[in-house]
């Protein structure tokens, strides 16, 4: 999503709004847990200071990410408030070129930042917890039980 900060030069304002719809490309895609994106809403401003620009945006949209469980799709909404301010020494690498100020790396690493770890489905069931020779045992389960090889040893300790 590219900014014209000419509009900000010529009306002499210290704001500008910025709104508007981005398409992720497909190979932004690659090498992350989003399997697809929808378009993505871009609504704020972009303030100048006489040193830096500051933008304050707010992104939404929705990812489509796997279940941990049955690796069904799963829709996952997000809505990330973005506050950045971009001057020479910015650690995004962005540059203003003829007046031009592309924000496209700043809203695509706050998305990847908000991806959760893992996502269930809704109707994912819950996972047997034993089967043929074994079983789930807790914490707290494995501190009660006694291994049945140590149990005579019991009868030696006195309290």
């Amino acid at each position: 999503m590219i900014i014209d900060l000419t509009k900000m030069i010529t009306n002499n304002s210290y704001e500008l709004p910025v709104s508007g719809t981005l398409i992720v490309p497909e190979e932004e895609l690659k090498d992350t847990d989003i399997r697809r994106i929808s378009k993505v809403n871009v609504e704020g401003y972009i303030y100048n200071n006489e040193e830096n620009y500051e933008l304050d945006i707010k992104v939404s949209g929705c990812m489509v990410l796997g279940c941990a469980r049955t690796l069904k799709d799963v829709d996952y909404p997000f809505d990330i408030e973005i506050n950045e301010i971009i001057d020479e020494n910015n650690e995004n690498n962005l540059q203003i070129i003829q007046n031009r100020l592309d924000i496209f790396p700043i809203i695509w690493q706050n998305i990847l930042a908000d991806v959760p770890l893992r996502v269930l489905a809704p109707d994912a069931k819950e996972e047997s917890l034993e089967g043929d020779g074994w079983r789930l045992v807790s914490e707290e389960e494995e501190k009660e039980e006694i291994d049945p090889r140590l149990a005579k040893l019991s009868d030696y300790i006195k309290e």
